[in-house]
């Protein structure tokens, strides 16, 4: 039986990696990135250092033959400009899937996250799929990810032919990812919310890497909430990862936390201050339905294999 290949992009993250990880041994995988890829443990990748918003993308297209694509080179550093990230987020999206078009790939897993919501004071507790992104209201920096969001629905519903998967994840926390909220969580002493003690929900990298493997084999379209295995309070968290919260006044909280993001010195750009204040709870029900999916991790072994490495 000739084997299948996939295309992973951004395959020298960590997310990414483990990806590549747990994809069977039936598929051949290619990956792009822009630095080099460390080994994965027991398997042939042909890895290209291609920047996505680039032609030389295409390249990779015409030289093989690619059945699915996995599109995790989306930038959520916000140390990069709005415009840098559009470049990444939108345009080379918007690039790839013009690709995927002409090439005729059957099948594109588009990994988006559950921020698009918004954190809000108004949400209500686990919001469905069909809820309206309404983050950009009061957090316009992340507008290229809301942008992304709707490009990637719009070319769903125009290709109805093409077995397209948006998934949006609640956090994500790992000891291979260097995102905010992980590096949030390590803090000694945390500062949180005086007056505010939200709800959270996480996921761990190794059960967020299974989620994404399980769409491969499965010919399913449509946008997904993925989420771990439950929510705790914030101060919850910060007791079983044996922090010492510090509550600070919100308002003194931003102010701060401009100051301190400005110098290099915080991990946590002041807008997202606000999902620690307000709650963006997301119901999984569909994805875990439709790909017969349990996180494996327990939320206290998904807080302590990230934050404890």
């Amino acid at each position: 039986m000739k084997k299948r290949t996939v295309l992973i992009t951004g395959i020298s993250g960590g997310l990414a990696h483990q990806v590549a990880e747990l994809i069977p041994k039936s598929w051949d995988i290619i990956g792009i990135g822009l630095k080099p890829l460390r080994p994965v443990k027991g398997r042939h990748i042909e890895h290209y250092i291609v920047d996505i918003t680039k032609n030389k993308l295409e390249d990779i297209f015409r030289h093989h033959h690619i059945d699915s694509v996995i599109h995790m080179a989306v930038n959520d550093n916000p140390r990069f400009s709005i415009k840098q990230r559009h470049d990444i987020n939108v345009i080379g999206t918007m690039k790839l899937l013009d690709d995927c078009e002409k090439y005729q790939v059957k099948k594109i897993i588009l990994l988006s996250s559950a921020n698009v919501y918004g954190a809000d004071p108004n949400n209500p507790i686990y919001m469905t799929e069909e809820y309206p992104l309404k983050v950009t209201q009061r957090y316009s920096g992340i507008s290229d990810k809301v942008e992304f969001d709707s490009y990637c629905r719009s070319w769903m519903y125009k290709h109805s032919d093409v077995s397209t998967i948006i998934l949006r994840p609640c956090h994500i926390i790992g000891s291979h990812l260097k995102n905010n909220l992980t590096s949030y969580l390590r803090l000694k002493y945390i500062p949180i919310p005086l007056g505010f003690d939200p709800m959270l929900q996480l996921i761990h990298e190794i059960d967020m890497a299974r989620a994404i493997v399980a769409c491969l084999n499965q010919n399913r379209t449509g946008i997904y909430n993925v989420v771990g295995p439950g929510e705790l309070p914030l101060t919850e968290i910060i007791k079983i990862i044996g922090g010492i919260p510090i509550p600070i006044p919100s308002m003194l909280a931003h102010y701060l936390l401009q100051a301190s993001w400005g110098l290099g010195v915080s991990s946590l750009p002041p807008p997202q201050f606000e999902y620690l204040m307000y709650p963006c709870i997301i119901d999984g029900r569909r994805f875990q339905k439709d790909f017969h999916f349990t996180p494996q991790l327990s939320l206290s072994e998904t807080l302590k294999a990230a934050v404890l490495y």
